[in-house]
């Protein structure tokens, strides 16, 4: 890298990749359609599958990166929940719809919409099995927050230019005070020509001029929790909870039978 033109790198477009999922997720909890809803998961999983991507572009120059990332993705490929939504990322983006079921229980405001995976391309892990769909993007988000900030304390001075712009920073990084201000838009005169001010303040002045990572808002993410909804089932959420559950069990052993809807109370979208 030259002195005269350095290229701070950052990880600011993953943030907000991040934050863009949690709003999909958000929206996805407040629809009852199913239509919406099924947008909102497609926008989701776009989102979501685009911070891998990001975070290999931003950094694979780093040889050091490689090595890291490549054990990253040994375990990410041994989670089933993680390639589980891989794979429907793919589907909805060059096959079709992803397929959920779902159903509304309760009765006036207590009435909510509830959807789950079944009958996906790929058999439903496990851990996501008979589990609401929100509830599992929330769990994914949150993960992959994590490991925006495991990237971050790997690679500190790659992934935010705050702490690059700092005397361990420029050292690390080989960067030049001198180059960092012209990359800044600042005139070099300003630097050579004021050898009486120290370089901690010198700094200080160029890292007000670029953005950092909200790290606050990365850690909230990676805990991040849906709130356990107030009170207990009456008898129609557990109704429907069996019900939906029964059929989220036939569509997992016969993935090509399709179930009319019940009643109007239970929905199936995204067969293949």
């Amino acid at each position: 890298m030259s002195a005269h033109s350095p290229r701070l790198t950052s990880l600011l477009l993953v943030e907000e990749r991040l934050l863009e999922a949690e709003y999909f997720a958000d929206l996805m909890r407040r629809q009852g359609n199913s239509d919406r809803f099924g947008f909102g998961l497609n926008a989701f999983v776009s989102s979501a599958r685009s911070v891998t991507f990001l975070i290999q572009k931003e950094l694979s120059h780093i040889p050091s990166f490689v090595v890291w990332w490549g054990e990253q993705q040994q375990l990410m490929r041994q989670d089933r929940a993680a390639r589980f939504f891989l794979t429907l990322r793919n589907y909805s983006q060059k096959e079709g719809r992803i397929s959920i079921a779902g159903t509304r229980t309760g009765v006036g405001r207590r009435g909510r919409w509830t959807y789950r995976f079944a009958g996906t391309q790929d058999r439903v892990p496990p851990k996501l099995l008979q589990r609401d769909v929100v509830e599992c993007c929330v769990e994914h988000l949150a993960k992959f927050a994590r490991l925006v900030l495991a990237c971050t304390e790997q690679f500190p001075f790659h992934t935010c230019p705050q702490p690059a712009i700092t005397p361990e920073g420029i050292d690390a990084l080989q960067l030049s005070v001198v180059g960092l201000g012209a990359a800044l838009g600042f005139d070099e005169d300003w630097i050579t020509a004021g050898d009486s001010i120290p370089l901690e303040h010198q700094l200080r002045i160029l890292r007000g001029h670029v953005d950092g990572l909200d790290f606050a808002t990365l850690r909230r993410l990676s805990r991040k929790r849906l709130k356990a909804q107030a009170g207990g089932p009456d008898p129609s959420e557990r109704l429907g909870d069996e019900v939906l559950t029964s059929l989220v069990n036939q569509l997992e052993r016969d993935r090509r039978v399709d179930i009319p809807s019940l009643a109007g109370e239970m929905i199936l979208r995204g067969r293949p």
